[in-house]
């Protein structure tokens, strides 16, 4: 009895590690992510790399920028550079740190999206990997992470917490379901609209607002939206419309469609 008891706690513990992994990115993937030759991958991992904000903080060639230079309250969050930091990196590291918010030195990660890229199926890691392998080292390394009276404040609040805390949080408090029809557009939801707007599309107070006012849109003006960032009122969206204008306008029409409807179905959702 003893070989098959051990054989049977291998499995299951084997099972826990690649099943729980598939189980937090479910049967989803993204559009491109059935590629079939080298050049599909590299382009489809290009599309992830501004859809998922790596552009947006990293630079388009991804030396790093400091994300806060317009808050100088929040110090200086700058975001290193990845030309370099690369090499130094096996993919299973490197996917580590994106998806678990944890890197090879141990150290502390802050404003790491791990929340949503958790959630990333395997196919579309691989690709979004692959495409930064491509991108040339250059540049110099970027200074230490330097906090502000703000970041120290909201840290204090516990408005702020480091990269796998917040990864944690959203794993087990995710959007609401509102049926299988709409399961895709959610995940899409917690790919991209999670990180600005929290774990259940619930908004930050001051900072974002809950998703539920999605309901005060026709699926056009969603549409309208999410291609060139102005609302019905006011227009001018702000933050909302540049997030749009950088990196949301690169979802497909397959996926948007799917977004909006999982959206118009959350906010009339019985409460």
């Amino acid at each position: 009895m003893i070989q098959p008891l051990a054989f049977l706690l291998t499995a299951a513990a084997l099972c826990l590690g690649a099943c729980g992994k598939r189980a937090e990115a479910e049967e989803f993937q993204l559009d491109g992510a059935n590629y079939r030759t080298a050049q599909q991958k590299l382009a489809h991992g290009k599309r992830l790399a501004v859809l998922l904000g790596c552009e947006s903080c990293h630079g388009s060639t991804m030396q790093g920028t400091n994300a806060s230079a317009d808050d100088p309250e929040m110090g200086e969050m700058n975001a290193p550079n990845l030309s370099l930091l690369m090499p130094r990196y096996s993919d299973a590291e490197f996917e580590r740190a994106l998806r678990k918010g944890v890197p090879k030195d141990g150290r502390e990660f802050w404003f790491m999206p791990s929340e949503g890229l958790q959630f990333l199926g395997d196919a579309d890691m691989a690709a979004l990997i692959a495409y930064l392998r491509t991108v040339p080292p250059g540049g110099k390394p970027m200074p230490p992470l330097m906090k502000g009276p703000l970041f120290f404040h909201l840290i204090d609040t516990g408005e702020m917490r480091p990269a796998p805390e917040i990864a944690e949080r959203f794993r087990k408090e995710q959007p609401a379901d509102v049926g299988s029809q709409h399961r895709y557009g959610r995940y899409i939801a917690m790919l991209v609209c999670s990180e600005c707007h929290n774990s259940k599309l619930q908004g930050y107070v001051d900072f974002t607002p809950d998703l539920d006012i999605a309901g005060a849109y026709s699926a056009e003006q969603l549409e309208q939206l999410l291609i060139t960032g102005k609302g019905i009122t006011p227009r001018d969206l702000g933050m909302m419309g540049d997030t749009v204008r950088a990196r949301l306008n690169r979802l497909t029409p397959h996926e948007r469609n799917a977004l909006i409807a999982y959206l118009k179905a959350r906010a009339e959702r019985p409460q």
